[in-house]
């Protein structure tokens, strides 16, 4: 074991007389690991964002106004433009702020140019044609590339039941009142004041929430939903896991050129076991791995990351990690030739294996087929259970079958690169 332990110290000791090392240890991933978090939203604010929604009114209705009224209370996030345009001309109406008047062709251009989000035209005989019975049309009009307008939609949809539903009660119970002959109405105004109360009534109706859902959120969970964590997480986590690759795989090349220089060679002639010669290399780079993770982890402690409840769940998954990429690295070495060969080769993995498995962006933002092929790269596995800790408050037990999954795999490829190294 001290023969196995002076290989190691003896590696770390060549690998950290190059000055350079800590541009590639400590400052690159530490620049990509701020830079992705900004990406991925880490200084976003969590303020509700305002939409646009461009409306034309050829009705000019009493009902026609209620309706857009109730599209207000059904989503504060929207501005109805021109109607709601305020003195900075939010709805960037620029000349046209003024007249307070939008026509079709320059609502499809603004809709093109992502002015507004979605168009909504209310037709002219809307009203009359509600109170009469006969089908009335919105047109709703949106870009569909855009992230908000089924947010608008639903707005739209939930103010048309609304007003529907209230327009059905005013006629059911019109028809009620009239077939009752104890029930007399005056004049034609007594009975449409009749129905105005009907429709008042059963628009406080729809407008009212009969279940209401309390709930609060501990200062945990706060921080775990932040934008914050959300973006420098995925970061630290991603960026972390990938320079741990870049760190171990420099094992290609360097073994290649300790094999052309006859280093190995002369290591073997000395009474060294050959397990204790290849577990020294392994032991030096899975260290320089587990440096490299506390590196990003440390950067993302600085930016503010909740790294959990269970701190020994993460160094797991680190080791584990760690494990399996120092196998799969001397694996992958038994296969090269030149240390060209191999610093392509690595090169080539790791740029694959990395978005692949999701270190630069989260897999849920991917289709349910790629999550499955993403999971051919260890990185899925332990970005699973880094996710499972950072964001879901998850313990050693949820990360059971990450752990299980990385160091099986490490398990094989160490097997495969024992069976497979030549030292000559």
């Amino acid at each position: 074991m001290q023969k196995l332990l002076n290989i190691t110290l003896n590696d770390l000791r060549v690998i950290f007389r190059d000055r350079g090392i800590w541009i590639n240890l400590v400052l690159v991933p530490a620049a990509l690991v701020f830079i992705i978090g900004l990406a991925n939203g880490g200084f976003v604010t969590e303020t509700t964002p305002r939409l646009r929604v461009d409306v034309i009114d050829y009705d000019g209705s009493a009902l026609a106004t209620q309706f857009l009224a109730d599209l207000r209370a059904a989503n504060d996030t929207l501005v109805l433009c021109p109607l709601d345009n305020d003195a900075e001309d939010f709805c960037r109406l620029r000349a046209g702020a003024s007249e307070r008047t939008l026509d079709e062709d320059l609502a499809r251009q603004r809709l093109i140019n992502r002015d507004a989000l979605a168009l909504l035209i209310i037709p002219q005989g809307f009203e009359a044609n509600m109170q009469a019975g006969t089908p009335a049309s919105i047109i709703y009009r949106s870009d569909e590339e855009a992230n908000a307008p089924s947010l608008i939609q639903q707005a739209v949809q939930a103010v048309v039941q609304r007003t529907g539903g209230a327009l059905v009660a005013e006629r059911v119970g019109l028809d009620v009142a009239d077939s009752l002959e104890i029930l007399q109405f005056s004049d034609t105004a007594d009975r449409d004041d009749f129905g105005q109360q009907i429709f008042t009534r059963a628009q406080a109706l729809w407008a009212e929430n009969l279940v209401t859902v309390n709930f609060t959120l501990n200062d945990a969970i706060e921080r775990q939903l932040s934008p914050r964590q959300q973006g420098f997480g995925q970061s630290t986590a991603g960026m972390g896991s990938m320079y741990v690759m870049f760190t171990v795989f420099g094992a290609l090349v360097v073994l290649i050129d300790e094999r052309k220089q006859w280093t190995l060679q002369r290591l073997v002639m000395m009474p060294v076991a050959r397990w204790q010669l290849l577990g020294g290399k392994m032991l030096s780079r899975f260290i320089m791995g587990m440096i490299q993770y506390a590196v990003a982890f440390a950067v993302g402690a600085f930016m503010g990351v909740n790294f959990g409840r269970d701190p020994l769940a993460i160094v797991a998954l680190m080791v584990s990690f760690t494990l399996c990429i120092t196998a799969l690295a001397f694996l992958l070495a038994t296969f090269m030739r030149s240390s060209e060969q191999a610093s392509s080769v690595s090169l080539l993995f790791i740029l694959t294996l990395a978005p692949l498995g999701g270190a630069w962006w989260p897999l849920d933002i991917v289709p349910e087929w790629m999550r499955t092929l993403g999971h051919i790269s260890p990185i899925a596995w332990v970005m699973d259970g880094f996710r499972a800790l950072l964001y879901f408050n998850g313990d050693l037990s949820t990360v059971v079958t990450p752990l299980l999954v990385l160091l099986g795999a490490g398990a094989v490829f160490f097997a495969l690169a024992v069976r497979r190294f030549r030292y000559e």
